[in-house]
């Protein structure tokens, strides 16, 4: 299997040259490639492709008869280098909240590098936390251990885990209010005229999962109306895997098993409100007349292209970058007495046609 580029000995070795292109102003001379294998440790022809690299990018020129490269006038030089590390999986969530950070942090010049992983076997998490000013994390729940947690500090460098809930004196987190998504879910089927909710959740079993599941329980108990075991559905999904096709099977074998007693739906992620509706059109349940659903949706940009379009409670994903960017600037710069947060995102309900 082919290399990625930033495995590549040149791809590292024009990132360490970068770096001390950033100490040197405009027009000064680099050392030469013979200088840069000593400093580096590094072959004569890693160092000639590195300075090619950087050449590319305009980071460095050379004048016409000289054999230095030169700083040219023109490069933007890095404020910060930020290490953004996500799961290598296709979510459309995802990838809106890794843009809003990076639209953030360009905004302050930041320069990034970003990681994909499947396991925490594939990444040296100290060596990528070395390489940089700061890291964002978006990590599995299953992750978030005492031993993985210990990884993260060492060594140490400001760190902002984003989605997952995570309270901790040395970690920066930005998540959404989950205990406020299950209270408000609650409260406008309650509100519609539903007494009888079933709270399906469709995704692993995460901190994001347990908050929503936690504020669900606390508003239906304040409202009196049930909320347990007989109205809570699992799809038990993993990690990595599609949740969409386990959760509608099962979803599709409970309405049709006749034990379905409950009037609405609230699921916990865009995947099962994607689910219900299938399943009850291919019962013949008309949404919302006889069974409503409602639920939390990351993805929104889809929820009005669903029939019926479906109700759902967001959140801006913009703020996922504002709040990173400023966690790790107050980090940075040591305001604030580099003391870490955790800021979340309220939820707000947008309503379609499947309540």
């Amino acid at each position: 299997m082919p290399k990625l580029l930033n495995e590549t000995k040149h791809y590292r070795a024009a990132v360490r040259i970068r770096e001390l292109a950033n100490t040197l102003p405009p027009g000064e001379s680099l050392p030469v490639a013979s200088e840069l294998t000593r400093r580096l440790g590094i072959s004569h022809g890693t160092a000639i492709r590195a300075l090619k690299v950087l050449s590319d990018d305009g980071v460095i020129y050379r004048p016409l008869g000289k054999q230095r490269y030169r700083i040219a006038e023109r490069f933007e030089r890095a404020s910060a280098r930020i290490s953004m590390v996500r799961p290598d999986f296709s979510s459309g969530d995802l990838d809106a909240i890794t843009q809003s950070v990076y639209e953030a942090g360009q905004k302050r010049n930041w320069k990034f590098n970003q990681y994909c992983f499947r396991s925490g076997r594939e990444l040296d998490f100290c060596r990528v936390i070395g390489e940089c000013d700061a890291m964002v994390l978006i990590p599995p729940a299953e992750y978030l251990t005492d031993e993985f947690v210990k990884l993260l500090l060492k060594p140490a460098r400001p760190v902002a885990v984003l989605l997952q809930h995570l309270r901790h004196p040395q970690i920066n987190n930005v998540c959404t209010n989950d205990f406020r998504v299950g209270e408000l879910a609650a409260e406008t089927l309650y509100e519609h005229g539903h007494r009888r909710i079933l709270f399906l959740k469709d995704q692993p079993d995460e901190t994001t999962m347990r908050e929503r599941r936690r504020g669900f329980q606390s508003a239906a108990d304040r409202l009196r109306i049930p909320a347990g075991d007989e109205l809570y559905f699992d799809s038990h999904p993993h990690v990595f895997e599609d949740p969409l096709e386990g959760t509608y099977q099962g979803l599709f074998r409970l309405l049709r098993s006749g034990k379905a007693d409950f009037t609405a739906i609230f699921s916990a992620s865009l995947v099962g409100g994607m689910a219900a509706l299938r399943a009850a059109h291919e019962l013949g349940l008309k949404v919302p007349e006889q069974l409503a659903v409602l639920c939390f949706s990351g993805e929104s940009n889809l929820a009005p292209y669903f029939q019926p379009p479906l109700s759902c409670i967001e959140t801006d994903r913009t703020k996922f970058g504002e709040y990173t960017a400023e966690l790790l600037t107050a980090a940075l710069t040591g305001a604030n007495g580099k003391m870490p947060q955790q800021l979340k995102i309220e939820p707000k309900l947008v309503m379609r046609s499947s309540i």
